[in-house]
């Protein structure tokens, strides 16, 4: 019998998104990395394990998990930041004995029957090494530039080119046979979807509202719906988001809004999130020079031209908020008033471009809970934890 663990070796590189979820969490194309792996393996538990500041609130959401048992057979250990594939799935099913799998020089998976040493990801043994081709994402800002291939990927994969749910005789589709509606999704009259350059899937329950526009490769989840606007390529909406206005090259996680017309392009946005009305992300520069990103441990070059702003959860922006190329917002942040903020705002913060004091942290918590209640859920006394953790973290020296 194979076990299989999903680890959390990169979270740095994906901040502020993991300052409240592993990494094996984040949704890339169509699904989690997690849920991923297990769609290419439904027979096995797949477990996850997160790294120590996060797993108590990321078991409470999800569940406990028991620790392998090695008289079970070989465990299969697998980075969190690789898009696996059926490919690598079928080969893993036949593997003997321990094994080691690259993407270019670098493991992305490891298979043994022996106590496990997370250094073998940097410094493997010596075993059979096998090589794939996989997408493999270093950084956050890797994973919004690329995430149309992902979804491509999903769809040739996991979806059936059909229409299950209700397209309105008004509605205008092209390019067709790239496009997947599923039971109980609605496309209403006066929808455009434009498969032609690469595959829409509208997911159960998800609805597309007369006059928004959506362009593929792009990736509505279950009931998330698109009031209005233009949802350009390589767009990924996790579960329960209300969106409008322009999108480009942008992944929200799920649960978040942002309802009005503004732009947020090259972006990936945590649970949570409101975006005022207006709210607009700038992911270029005006001379097309590489943007600097500091996710918490110093500025980084991306070596990219093109990188918007990243949102942790529970955080929300004012009506008319601008946000430069390659800002970051931490966890519980209230961003308001006229002119471009720092490009990195601590967790916690409360104010303007003019400057920021402490989100005094009940307050924030009775607006999470107020959030989450919205759409049926409650904020869990580990996820609470989490939050002052977090608080405390950033505000520990005032």
């Amino acid at each position: 019998m194979l076990n299989i663990e999903i680890l959390d070796h990169c979270t740095n590189d994906f901040r502020p998104i993991t300052l409240t979820r592993p990494v094996a969490s984040m949704l890339a194309g169509c699904f989690t990395f997690e849920d991923r792996v297990r769609l290419l393996f439904p027979d096995i538990d797949v477990r996850v394990r997160p790294c120590c500041n996060v797993a108590n609130a990321y078991f409470a959401r999800n569940g406990a998990q028991s620790e392998p048992d090695a008289s079970d057979g070989a465990t299969l250990y697998l980075a969190p930041n690789v898009v696996f594939n059926l490919e690598f799935a079928r080969f893993v099913r036949t593997a003997e004995g321990d094994a080691v799998f690259d993407v270019n020089g670098a493991v992305v998976g490891i298979l043994t029957d022996k106590p496990f040493d997370e250094g073998w990801f940097d410094n493997p043994p010596d075993w059979p090494r096998h090589q794939f081709d996989l997408i493999v994402i270093p950084a956050i800002w890797d994973l919004v530039n690329i995430n149309g291939r992902i979804i491509e990927a999903d769809f040739g994969e996991h979806f059936r080119r059909a229409v299950d749910g209700e397209v309105h005789a008004n509605a205008a589709v092209y390019g067709g046979n790239a496009v997947a509606v599923e039971h109980g999704a609605e496309v209403l009259a006066g929808a455009v979807l434009d498969a032609s350059d690469g595959p829409i899937i509208v997911a159960r329950g998800a609805k597309i509202r007369p006059g928004a526009m959506l362009e593929g490769p792009c990736y509505i989840g279950p009931e998330t719906v698109i009031m209005s606007g233009w949802i350009r390529e390589n767009c990924s909406f996790g579960p329960l988001c209300k969106i409008g206005g322009e999108v480009e090259s942008s992944i929200f996680i799920g649960y978040s809004n942002k309802c009005h017309e503004g732009f947020v392009g090259h972006s990936y946005i945590g649970s949570w999130v409101n975006l005022g009305a207006l709210t607009t992300t700038s992911d270029l520069k005006n001379n097309y020079g590489e943007i600097r990103v500091d996710l918490g441990c110093g500025a980084k070059s991306t070596g990219r031209i093109k990188v918007g702003s990243f949102i942790g959860d529970h955080s929300k922006t004012g009506i008319g908020a601008l946000l430069n190329s390659g800002t970051v917002i931490g966890v519980a942040v209230n961003h308001y008033g006229a002119g471009l903020p720092p490009k990195n705002i601590k967790s916690f913060s409360w104010g303007t471009a003019e400057g920021y004091v402490e989100h005094d942290f009940d307050r924030a918590v009775d607006t999470a809970r107020t959030v989450t209640s919205r759409r049926g859920f409650e904020l869990l006394p580990e996820e609470f934890a989490l939050l002052k953790l977090i608080h405390d973290e950033n505000w520990k020296e005032k």
